[in-house]
């Protein structure tokens, strides 16, 4: 199965993925009936999507067996959600029925078992609710009345239309298709950022295997933003010295005695840089930057926990809505990897430890003290240059001025200027301290190394898999929120900008 969208570079590019939901009965009127419809449903679904079509569904006889059978026949990649696990989830099919769901089982790309509680109602409630959330259309087999027990498919479609989500109404007895929150499907399948970043060029390669593909668009988009990030750095600081130089040139000119061309430089270098920032383009290569770095990082966040026999859950698509088609694309490249990328506990332990632990910790100290020389530097430069013009300013106040001009002093321009300088100076010390953000980074970096310490202990200590991915996600999740609050702070309202 190609792992690439349809006429484009698979070397760089993730695919857009729509993940299609199911919900339906088990006794059906006319199956062969609704077989039909849902498979060209689906065809259709197949056809008109530009990426990678995949199903989501639960194995129970009936519905489930018909869709996921038809995703089969037509090439769809099938991901299946047990309510309980496979000897339990046996018990409730005759034995020519659990050979079909055997099957489908054999066929699935994943087969995944969610769990959280001992009641059977609520283990098939809490399967349908993971159906609908895991998807961003839902296909309901529905005779239109209503459900004879939790989790039945009256009630998954109430709960998927209350949340908004689209939902296909195929008649189990009359095969008519309604549309329930139609108008929502623009919306669950935009695609805006994930078409902005693989757009970006690269040199990136890969085959068409699913781990190296996601490495080969992180690398891409890691390049893209070390190469946004020095020019957004650079660009920010310009209006900074130009308003500076338009201070320094305005405070000196009154000491000219032809001010008036000066005064106008002065005048000239204020208005450029107040419209520098529009000039250059400030704002979009900041943004440009925090895209590309936040993506980045959430393509780094995947790799490190590819090897885990779960699909990524540390972000959700409500966290990051304008990541949602990136999150999408990297689960179903992970899921459709999955049988091949597990690897023992330890050893994953070992590497997690290693790359992403201990690697973090060393990063964030190099920049904690890369902050605080940076905010040690700007503080010295500001109190010496404020401390050396309030003195120069105290002497000419207080009489030395006139002391010098009594005795052939002429360089009263040079006192202004050196007086100006030195206070603009101060000023853009305290102005690049600011906009580096030299005091939170540095105390964040610390916090963080302290606490990613701790859990770099606690998971040589674990010896299960939920134990150490409930550890792995508290030390995603923290990662993820830093950079969060740093895409914030880069884009202000823009955040959420396309």
């Amino acid at each position: 199965m190609p792992l690439h969208p349809k006429g484009t570079d698979p070397l760089i590019q993730l695919p857009e993925v729509l993940a299609i939901g199911f919900t339906g009965h088990r006794s059906l009127p006319d199956e062969a009936g609704s077989r039909q419809a849902i498979r060209n449903f689906l065809a259709r679904q197949k056809e008109s999507h530009q990426g990678i079509v995949y199903g989501v569904s639960s194995a129970a006889s009936g519905g489930d067996q018909i869709f996921a059978e038809s995703c089969i026949e037509l090439g769809i990649p099938i991901r299946i959600l047990l309510p309980r696990p496979a000897p339990q989830f046996r018990s409730d099919f005759d034995e020519a029925s659990w050979q079909r769901t055997q099957r489908i089982l054999n066929a699935a790309i994943s087969v995944e078992t969610v769990t959280g509680s001992e009641d059977q109602n609520e283990q098939y409630y809490d399967c349908g609710v993971r159906t609908v959330s895991d998807c961003q259309l839902l296909i309901a087999l529905w005779n239109g009345l209503p459900s004879r027990g939790a989790g039945g498919t009256e009630e998954m479609i109430d709960y998927a239309r209350k949340i908004g989500y689209p939902v296909a109404w195929i008649h189990s007895q009359t095969g008519a298709l309604e549309w329930f929150n139609q108008y929502a499907r623009a919306r669950s399948e935009s695609n805006a950022e994930l078409e902005f970043l693989n757009q970006l060029p690269g040199a990136a390669t890969a085959s068409g295997n699913s781990r190296e593909l996601a490495h080969a668009w992180f690398c891409k988009i890691d390049e893209n933003a070390d190469h946004f990030a020095p020019q957004a750095r650079r660009l920010a600081s310009v209006p900074i010295i130009y308003t500076a130089i338009a201070a320094v040139v305005s405070g000196v000119a009154p000491e000219i005695p032809n001010a008036a061309p000066w005064l106008f430089i002065s005048a000239g270098l204020g208005v450029v840089a107040l419209g520098l920032p529009a000039v250059l383009s400030l704002h979009l290569r900041q943004a440009r930057w925090a895209r590309t770095r936040t993506a980045a990082e959430i393509a780094r966040s995947f790799l490190a926990v590819w090897c885990t026999p779960q699909p990524y859950n540390v972000i959700g698509e409500e966290t990051a809505p304008w990541l949602a088609a990136i999150l999408r694309s990297l689960n179903f490249l992970k899921i459709h990897d999955q049988g091949r990328s597990q690897v023992p506990l330890a050893e994953f332990k070992k590497e997690y430890h290693r790359d992403r632990v201990l690697d973090q910790m060393e990063y964030f100290a190099n920049q904690s003290a890369r902050a605080e020389k940076q905010e040690k530097r700007y503080s010295t430069l500001g109190w010496a240059c404020g401390i050396l013009a309030t003195l120069v300013a105290l002497g000419c106040f207080s009489g030395g001025l006139a002391w010098l001009v009594r005795h052939g002093f002429s360089g009263r321009l040079w006192i202004a200027a050196i007086m100006s300088t030195l206070f603009e100076t101060a000023t853009m010390a305290g102005a690049f301290a600011a906009m580096k953000d030299c005091a939170r980074r540095r105390r964040r970096y610390r916090e963080l190394s302290r606490a990613l310490g701790y859990w770099g202990k606690q998971l040589e200590a674990l010896n299960t898999w939920n134990s150490v991915l409930e550890v792995v996600g508290e030390i995603e999740r923290v990662l993820l929120v830093e950079l969060f609050e740093w895409r914030s702070l880069v884009l202000g309202a823009g955040t959420h900008n396309h």
